[in-house]
């Protein structure tokens, strides 16, 4: 199990939480996107995240007039799972405060730190083997007891959204030419290498304006049509030319 405490539930469910700060007390980019999608990808994994009931303390109040909201949130969302200070809990935080307890802390300090001993010690009890928490407290003591701790400064950036492609009007090039691309990209996914593909993309272009060109000088009789000769042609035209002179000769 994984657990949530105090500082990562007000990133998440509060809609303008304080900026979170890194070990070096620098702000963290993104926090809140970070939280959001660490919470996403524990939904889709269907992994159940525990809430200390300290933890809950802390966010109800904060919470204010959305106190009613917050716990219908924890309690009745599926991912969230509200983990009580019970005996085992008990058990584990005597322990812990045997190790970290000295006279020279004072009650201010030590009321809090009793708070964070709580979570740590329900931590504890419940196996867990993730704490997620913004408190250097709690990833002290969570340290004592060999659960791992991680700060919203350690998550991942958010993975940054595919933007769609535009097929409206763009400048005053008009409409994208979606057709052609997908034309051209049906044919380089073919079988023929792209060197040819290009080499017969081109004969057609070249042979489709000859076509066009033809057509116009076919429909315009102020322009013949244009003759192809080749060296067979101007054979046959030497031939024939040279029995007409041979028939004139006879004739005289």
């Amino acid at each position: 199990m994984i657990i949530f405490d105090s500082t990562f539930l007000v990133v998440l469910l509060h809609r303008n939480p304080p900026a979170a700060m890194d070990r070096e007390n620098k702000p963290v980019s993104q926090f809140k996107e970070r939280v959001i999608e660490l919470a996403a990808n524990l939904d889709r994994s269907n992994s159940p995240i525990g809430v200390p009931t300290p933890a809950m303390a802390e966010i109800l109040v904060r919470a204010g007039k959305g106190r009613s909201q917050y716990i219908t949130i924890l309690q009745d969302t599926w991912r969230f799972q509200i983990l009580p200070f019970d005996s085992r809990a008990a058990i584990e935080a005597a322990d812990l405060i045997e190790k970290i307890k000295s006279s020279s802390d004072k009650w201010e300090t030590w009321a809090k730190v009793k708070f964070d001993i709580q979570i740590v010690s329900i931590a504890k009890a419940e196996s867990a083997t993730l704490i997620y928490s913004d408190d250097k407290d709690v990833e002290n003591f969570a340290k004592r007891v060999n659960i791992r701790v991680l700060r919203i400064c350690d998550l991942p950036l958010p993975t940054p959204e595919e933007k769609p492609i535009q097929t409206g009007s763009v400048g005053s090039q008009g409409m994208l030419p979606l057709a052609e691309a997908k034309s051209e990209q049906r044919i380089i996914a073919g079988s023929q290498p792209t060197s040819e593909v290009k080499a017969d993309a081109v004969k057609t272009t070249v042979h489709s304006r000859a076509a066009e060109t033809d057509n116009k000088l076919q429909a315009d009789p102020a322009h013949p049509a244009s003759i192809q000769r080749s060296d067979s042609g101007r054979a046959q035209g030497e031939a024939a030319s040279e029995g007409t002179e041979s028939q004139a000769k006879k004739e005289s």
